[in-house]
């Protein structure tokens, strides 16, 4: 199933012209004929303090479009960020996504706040947006969106390894990716996180993918040595007393590290949900 899913996700880097190629004709509106592009080096350009984040999460190439409304002033922007992978995009949309605001499945997921509209499909992160406040102009930008998502991936999802996190006590729409120095830690990366709630009281949960055995002996073997802990590291259940982030009971196994984040003492049965995870990663 995972191979499956995998599968769907992967698609080819598309060119601007191909991303346009997408966007649908509108009636009244003109879809211009220039595309604005910007890479890594000059992303900063567009969008300035807030390059460095995307370029984190292997940020390749933005694609910038403009619908002009018929004898008017209105506009839309359509910004197409792509990134190197699905899962990276991911990161970057969880990161700037409110926890509360009006969801759509617009692609894997998507928000709309008036004139503004954020999707994530596969690679592509796109922000819609006009400085309008016309209703007319935001049931526009709704249609665009759904229409252009339609035709990236009608079948978009997550990242398959967020599938791995319990539904119970989970906190919808919680789930983030972290791409380097996760805790704080510049040893500890990819890391997917969810947040959870039980009895008023909030936990996370984490599972970091180091992508073999061995790379992820070596982030345990930095972080044992960042705690000056000497208990043998070997997989299975281990605790890591972090004097920045409480202890931290987690489990090896391979090329994955999970584990709890409790520091407000939610009555969490860790055994168990150590174990919910385990299955779900196999």
């Amino acid at each position: 199933m995972w191979v499956a899913l995998l599968w769907v996700q992967c698609i080819a880097a598309q060119s601007p012209q191909e991303l346009k190629s997408k966007l649908p004709t509108v009636k009244g509106w003109v879809l211009s004929a220039e595309v604005e592009t910007f890479d890594p080096n000059t992303l900063f350009e567009r969008i300035n303090g807030a390059a460095p984040g995307y370029i984190l999460y292997d940020f390749k190439e933005l694609s910038v479009f403009v619908y002009q409304k018929a004898k008017s002033e209105d506009y839309i922007t359509i910004q197409i960020y792509r990134h190197g992978s699905d899962t990276d995009a991911f990161g970057i949309y969880a990161s700037e996504r409110p926890l509360e605001t009006a969801f759509a499945k617009i692609g894997a997921e998507g928000y709309q706040e008036g004139a503004m509209l954020n999707f994530l499909a596969d690679k592509l992160y796109v922000k819609i947006e006009s400085p309008s406040s016309d209703v007319a102009t935001a049931k526009v930008i709704t249609k665009i969106a759904q229409n252009f998502a339609a035709k990236i991936n009608p079948k978009a999802v997550f990242p398959v390894k967020l599938q791995v996190f319990p539904a119970e006590n989970k906190i919808a729409h919680s789930e983030q990716y972290i791409a380097q120095s996760f805790l704080g830690h510049e040893f500890l990366n990819s890391a997917f996180t969810a947040d959870y709630t039980l009895n008023d009281a909030q936990y996370q949960l984490f599972v970091i993918d180091a992508g073999t055995t061995a790379a992820a002996k070596a982030m345990l073997e930095k972080y044992f040595g960042f705690t000056k802990q000497t208990d043998p590291l070997e997989e299975g259940k281990l605790t890591v007393t972090d004097k920045y982030n409480g202890d931290i009971v987690c489990r090896w196994e391979g090329q994955h590290i999970w584990g709890v984040l409790n520091d407000n003492g939610a009555p969490v049965a860790i055994d168990k949900v150590l174990e919910a995870i385990r299955k779900n990663l196999h």
